[in-house]
Formats: C-alpha cells, sequence, structure tokens
C-alpha cells in the first residue's frame, strides 16, 4: 500500500462540457437558436444570465428577430366606460384558439399621472400622450408595449401658445432602422394660416424644422407611415392626400382613387398592414364597397377587394358596423377586415378571400352611440424587441 498514489481529481475534470454547453458557448449559434424562439419566451429568456440579457436587448438583435413583413397578432380598442384621465384598453387577439394574456389594459408603465392615451401604433412602437388637465402640459411618448419600455420625447423647439399642434405622427421600420422618427405638424411661427412640420430623429435628436411653412387640408391627427413616409388625408368633402418623405423630407400629394359615385360617401378607413397601404370609401345608402391599395411606386390606387354585405346571410347595414383594421399576411389567404358590429355589441371578423364572418368576442356595452365612438381608437398590436 505504500507504493500507490491517490490523484486528486479536480471538480473541472470530472465536468466534462456536453455538445449543447459548447454550442450555448457560441454567442452565432444562441442568437440563432434564440431568432427561433417566440418573443413571449424571449422576455423570460432575458433573466437567465448576463450574456443572454445582453444579446436578447441588443439593437441589433431586437431587428432580426422581427419578421418582415411583421403581421399584428392583436388589436387594442379604447374602453368606452373609461374615464378621459385614466384611458383602459380592451383586446382582441386574433388567434381564438390560443389567446395568451392581453399585453395591458392601461399604459401606467409610463410614469405619468394624468394618464396616457394611444396616439399611434406603428410596426411595434406606440406613440402616447398624457390626458393633462386644461391649463397642464401635453407630453408625449415612444413605447413598445412587449417590453412596457418607453421614452419621452424631449421639448419641440416650437412649443409656444401660438403654436398649436395639429397632429404628430410616428414613423418606425425596423427593416430599415432600428431607430424612429416623430413627425409634428403645428402652426408656423413665421407664416401665419400655415402649417410647419418638425422632425425628431430618435438617433440624434433634437427637434428641427423641416422645409418650409405650407397651407393644406388634411386631417394631421391620423397619420399613417408607409413605404417611407407619412401620409395625411381629408376623410370628406374635397379629398386629397399629402404625404411627407423622410429621407428627402419633403411634401407632395398623391393621387386620390377613381371613385364611381363621390354623392354620400365617406372615409371609413385609411391604414397600412404587411407594406400595403388601403382605403376604403362606403356610400351610405350601400354596404358594397371596394378596398383599394396603392401601388408600391405611389403611381395610383387599385381595387384590391371587393366587399359585399348585402348578400342575405349578412345581416349588416351602413349603420350597425365600423371598419377597425385591415389585416394582411405573408399569404394572400390571411387578408381580413376586423369589425365592430354595433347592434350586436361584437367585434368579428371577415375574410376577404373566403368571404365569410368569424366572431372574435362580445362588447359589453349598453348604449351602441358610446361603442360607435369607441371604435376610433382601435390600434394594432405587433410583437417586437425593439428598442425605445
Amino acid at each position: 500500500m505504500q507504493g500507490i498514489k491517490l490523484k486528486i481529481l479536480k471538480f473541472s475534470d470530472l465536468v466534462q462540457p456536453s455538445s449543447a454547453r459548447i454550442v450555448l458557448s457560441i454567442d452565432d449559434l444562441l442568437v440563432e437558436i434564440l431568432l427561433r424562439v417566440p418573443i413571449r419566451s424571449l422576455l423570460c429568456f432575458k433573466t437567465v444570465s448576463k450574456r443572454w440579457l445582453s444579446i436578447i436587448t441588443h439593437p441589433h438583435f431586437s431587428v432580426l428577430c422581427q419578421p418582415n413583413p411583421n403581421r399584428a397578432v392583436g388589436l387594442f380598442l379604447t374602453c368606452p366606460y373609461s374615464l378621459p384621465a385614466k384611458p383602459q384598453f380592451d383586446y382582441v387577439h386574433f388567434d381564438k384558439k390560443n389567446p395568451p394574456k392581453p399585453p395591458f389594459k392601461n399604459l401606467k408603465f409610463i410614469k405619468d399621472s394624468s394618464g396616457i392615451s394611444v396616439l399611434q401604433s406603428c410596426n411595434g412602437l406606440m406613440l402616447c400622450s398624457n390626458s393633462p388637465l386644461r391649463l397642464a402640459k401635453t407630453n408625449y411618448y415612444v413605447c413598445n408595449p412587449t417590453t412596457k419600455h418607453y421614452t419621452a420625447l424631449p421639448k419641440s423647439v416650437l412649443e409656444t401658445e401660438n403654436s398649436k399642434i395639429h397632429g404628430i405622427s410616428l414613423a418606425f421600420d425596423p427593416a430599415k432602422s432600428p431607430h424612429y422618427k416623430v413627425i409634428c405638424v403645428r402652426d408656423s411661427v413665421s407664416s401665419p394660416q400655415h402649417y410647419q412640420i418638425e422632425i425628431y430623429p430618435a438617433q440624434t435628436g433634437p427637434w428641427r424644422l423641416s422645409g418650409d411653412p405650407f397651407i393644406a387640408d388634411v386631417n394631421f391627427s391620423k397619420g399613417v407611415y408607409w413605404n417611407g413616409s407619412i401620409y395625411w388625408i381629408s376623410t370628406s368633402g374635397n379629398l386629397t392626400c399629402l404625404y411627407y418623405n423622410l429621407d428627402f423630407e419633403r411634401l407632395g400629394v398623391m393621387p386620390m382613387p377613381h371613385f364611381p359615385d363621390d354623392q354620400g360617401t365617406t372615409i371609413t378607413y385609411f391604414g397600412e398592414s404587411c407594406g400595403h397601404l388601403h382605403l376604403t370609401k362606403i356610400s351610405f345608402y350601400t354596404i358594397r364597397f371596394d378596398v383599394y391599395e396603392m401601388r408600391r411606386d405611389d403611381s395610383e390606387w387599385f381595387v384590391k377587394y371587393k366587399v359585399d354585405f348585402e348578400r342575405p346571410d349578412h345581416e349588416l347595414t351602413y349603420c350597425s358596423f365600423t371598419i377597425l383594421s385591415l389585416v394582411r399576411g405573408k399569404r394572400e389567404e390571411d387578408a381580413f377586415l376586423v369589425l365592430a358590429a354595433v347592434n350586436d355589441d361584437k367585434v368579428m371578423k371577415y375574410n376577404l378571400i373566403n368571404k365569410t364572418f368569424e366572431k372574435f368576442c362580445d362588447y359589453d356595452v349598453d348604449d351602441e352611440r358610446v361603442f360607435n365612438c369607441s371604435t376610433i381608437g382601435a390600434f394594432e398590436y405587433i410583437e417586437s424587441l425593439c428598442c425605445v
């Protein structure tokens, strides 16, 4: 026994690296694995380690994990019964078989005691404002409702009592850049009865003037971002469409569709989905209408879908529904309208290809007028890890 020597093994010698451990130690391979994980799971995986947190929260990774186009998974509706100072939101998820828990009922994660309202949703981010008292200042925020991160926009260079804001819009395309821009249209200080555009690039800041004062007759409170530009339209009267190209910082006028009958009609929907810009116009005396789409080169509108709710099996009238959203997907057969059916107090899906209805959920309200008005506040929800 005297000649026997015992070798004491170190713990590191006993624990041999497994193939899985080797793979996870290589950043490029780990990134490829995480890119195949649902975004909701990635939010939990951030707590695994500091290394995983660093990878998942990196701006480049957040862009990679967002498919292009990135389809909306749900819709937020402003609750008709919520107080103006404390807005509440109902959530409609587009997958009825596996509906997750709503991302939020309110925006309390934005620290503002006045309450937060949503102004616009754009490719995973939301533009919001507080609900100030009459003499209080309006604050604006850009938030990511998935990560619940937000940033407050700084004070504008034109923020005076004599320069009213007519509209503020968010421009964000993660396929082009991880950074967003905010466009503000307000009264010109130098030219009465004119508008002035300010732009806030999040990457560099601060607010700065863009272009000369101008005159226009559109609704600046409902801007839509598509194809590198913000678009505004007039919803009635002399129909016009104005756009602002962010790359060239230039205003332009886009042609409107040729409507067969301009009598007694109104624009009922104007929005973007998965890289497609759509517009609908419905006559007061009919519920047959066309859905128009703009060509990618801004050259003209064309009829993309024809909708007919006057069929015997469709119990809808002009006054009994409102178009909340038009959702596109990777496949043509994935396109559908989201409708608020006022008479039945429910939110419905209408497949634009199969011409079929499906109920999403009931909307429990007693006053149809309140329900109809509440549908103005409808905002698409797109899951995203993009930074703000």
